[in-house]
């Protein structure tokens, strides 16, 4: 079958006409254009019109590390859920070789009206935010904490194509390094930090979410907040509720790595910390001792980086914001799905 050529263009309202790129598709294919976007491709076809594939890409500013970045792209419709997840045996081994066929997904109730990708992906893009609990709870194990954050960061920061940031909180939230992919700007904040003051965990946490969502990016990435704390929250502003709400509509994934010592798992704060990971789709992993935190790395290193990647038609779709819960279930025996509980739809522009 012939290959046809296509233009695919993006407008990001408030940012221009951040992005033009030449792709090539096998048909069939689907594209809506509002006429702005229509003008602009039909000018744009004109230009090339006649010239090697190797003048338009020029032309239009593809460079070859373009299109090595563009490489596996995954791209989501307005009117389709993503949804990527884990798969766990009961000795908490990674499943990885799960079929479509074996999983369940229930949207509001409803099975969705179609599954567009289901695929085990690998080294998807992280947008990332370590947070640093620095108060003089933690005081003790802090020492053991900063040891450790090179070889955490070495092993979570792939220069090449994420990007972290690093912040810490006492009594309120402090930004130390903004987004790099500079791992060894990133381990050289981190042991800068000093102890001292209260905890407001939850209100880091907002300030962490924000940070993430401020970060526009061309690609599907996965948003990470990695909370090294010791879960003694005694001054915080907001709720926790607030938190699992703004994380779910930032798409973000709280991942916790509890330092504590000798906290009971029925301690409210853990309950709280512990739900606040589960429903975002990370997890509440225990690092109180350098064997624990070792096995809590190496397991972030496989959740972050392998994982399936589910894309879905709801059955009943608008654009108004409101919440839906997701259920995601496997139906091989002994096995334990990890994904975030449900999500907010997005809002059409001027709602």
């Amino acid at each position: 079958m012939t290959k046809r050529t296509f233009f695919l263009v993006q407008h990001v309202p408030g940012r221009g006409w951040s992005k033009i790129a030449l792709c090539l598709f096998r048909p069939p294919f689907k594209v809506q254009l509002n006429p702005k976007s229509m003008y602009l491709a039909f000018v744009l076809v004109l230009l090339v019109s006649g010239s090697s594939l190797a003048q338009r890409k020029a032309q239009i500013g593809i460079t070859p590390a373009d299109e090595t970045k563009s490489m596996g792209t995954f791209v989501l419709h307005v009117d389709e859920v993503d949804l990527p997840f884990v798969v766990v045996d009961k000795h908490h081994h990674w499943i990885t070789n799960l079929s479509q066929e074996e999983i369940r997904v229930r949207d509001n109730g409803l099975s969705p009206k179609s599954i567009r990708i289901f695929e085990s992906r690998s080294g998807l893009p992280l947008r990332m935010g370590l947070i640093f609990d620095t108060s003089d709870s933690i005081v003790r194990q802090f020492t053991q904490e900063k040891d450790t954050a090179a070889l955490f960061i070495s092993r979570l920061v792939d220069p090449a194509k994420d990007l972290a940031f690093v912040l810490k909180f006492n009594n309120e939230p402090a930004l130390v390094q903004d987004l790099t992919s500079d791992t060894q700007t990133l381990a050289t904040a981190v042991q800068k930090l000093t102890v001292g003051g209260s905890t407001a965990i939850y209100d880091a946490l907002y300030f962490a979410c924000k940070k993430l969502s401020q970060q526009q990016d061309e690609s599907y990435v996965r948003r990470v907040l990695v909370l090294l704390t010791d879960g003694d929250d005694n001054s915080s502003q907001l709720q926790p509720a607030v938190i699992i709400q703004e994380a779910l509509r930032q798409n973000v994934v709280v991942i916790v790595l509890d330092t504590s010592t000798d906290t009971p798992s029925d301690d409210l704060n853990h309950r709280n910390l512990e739900k606040l990971a589960r429903v975002t789709g990370g997890q509440m992993l225990r690092a109180g001792n350098k064997k624990q935190l070792a096995k809590a790395l190496e397991e972030l290193s496989s959740y972050l980086r392998s994982y399936y990647l589910l894309a879905y038609h709801p059955a009943q779709f608008a654009r108004d914001g409101s919440y839906h819960s997701v259920h995601l279930k496997a139906t091989r025996h002994g096995v334990r799905v990890i994904c975030r509980s449900g999500y907010y739809a997005a809002r059409d522009a001027g709602e």
